[in-house]
């Protein structure tokens, strides 16, 4: 049922022997033309390749630097960002203020749980849980008003 399958490949065969096994004749040609190049012109090859650094710093610094005319119609990335710092800060604080409201409201949760697991209310409870009451609504007036 389950015949193994035998295969006589090189276990240190690679895709880049390869290769090399089949152009090899043809990279070792190219390697040849390019020293024979190299060591026929070397000072016209060092002279190019100082003239290109020379042409491109020039390029770079001098040609494409661009005028007042185009720095006008660059966008300003920096414009909006003076007063960041300033929306940063009242962001936290919000942030700071709603967590003490929130921790605020579970203790009255807590509290107003215990009065009411109590068997009997006494005159004081009621007081208390009005008062609960009116925190509540308060509390939810800015997040009712925001909605609309």
């Amino acid at each position: 049922m389950f015949k193994r399958i035998s295969s006589k490949v090189d276990p240190d065969a690679t895709v880049a022997k390869e290769i090399r096994k089949e152009f090899g004749k043809y990279f070792d040609q190219a390697t040849n033309s390019r020293n024979r190049f190299l060591s026929a012109y070397p000072k016209q090859i060092f002279i190019g390749l100082v003239a290109l650094i020379i042409i491109s710093g020039i390029v770079c610094f001098l040609v494409l630097t661009p005028d007042q005319r185009q720095k006008e119609k660059m966008p300003d990335f920096f414009k909006g960002t003076t007063h960041v710092g300033n929306e940063v800060t009242d962001g936290v604080g919000q942030i700071i203020d709603l967590g003490t409201k929130i921790s605020d409201l579970n203790a009255l949760r807590k509290q107003v749980e215990a009065v009411l697991a109590k068997p009997k209310l006494t005159h004081a409870d009621t007081l208390f849980l009005e008062k609960a009451i009116l925190q509540l609504e308060q509390s939810n007036k800015p997040r009712n008003q925001k909605k609309p």
